[in-house]
């Protein structure tokens, strides 16, 4: 798929047939790009299995999405950028409980001291999601810290046998709607920009 082809699609195409075909939609090309010895889509499956049984996320709520997925950016503001050697890794886990989880360690964090980023961070909770990489702040707490720690016990693992060498931005959804309409707005937008130039 070239970035034409793909502007075209969209051009041509509801922003839910584009969500459900690129960002729904079992193809990686990270994995279709660097994976050659095995099928992309059962390593995708094999891959999706290892996070499930680190996180204790069911397999069936977990995604590669963003650049990773698709070679292109879908947002708004990196213009179809390909992904690149600096570009994170973006998967979406989708657990209420993680999400109320992580709710509650950053609110009991923002009684105590100053949150880095807090208005990015309060505008993504509103929105339903939370991101969490491992060498994010902590604060000291013991939440975070807990998720940071897994996050590093196989870190290593993900290296070498799913060849993933960027960071991992890990971006946690209280449900699929919330997965549905982040994504559907940024795309709506971005079908607007192509429009316009048209």
């Amino acid at each position: 798929m070239t970035e034409e082809d793909l502007k075209e699609f969209i051009k041509l195409n509801s922003e839910k047939e584009i969500y459900d075909k690129y960002l729904l939609g079992q193809d990686v090309w990270y994995f279709t790009k660097n994976i050659t010895d095995e099928n992309p889509l059962l390593f995708y499956d094999k891959f999706k299995k290892f996070i499930s049984s680190k996180l204790n996320i069911h397999f069936h709520n977990i995604s590669i999405i963003g650049s990773a997925k698709t070679k292109y950016s879908f947002s708004p503001k990196k213009n179809f950028r390909e992904f690149h050697d600096k570009s994170d890794f973006d998967i979406v886990l989708v657990s209420s409980e993680l999400f109320t989880y992580f709710w509650s360690a950053f609110y009991d964090i923002s009684q105590n001291q100053r949150v880095e980023n807090y208005q990015g961070l309060t505008s993504n909770i509103f929105r339903k999601f939370i991101s969490v990489k491992e060498d994010d702040p902590h604060y000291d707490n013991e939440a975070l810290k807990n998720w940071q720690r897994k996050l590093t016990e196989f870190k290593t693992q993900l290296q070498l046998e799913y060849k993933i060498y960027s960071d991992i931005n890990y971006r946690i959804y209280a449900n699929w709607e919330s997965v549905e309409s982040y994504h559907i707005k940024g795309i709506k937008i971005l079908k607007n920009k192509l429009n316009e130039t048209n």
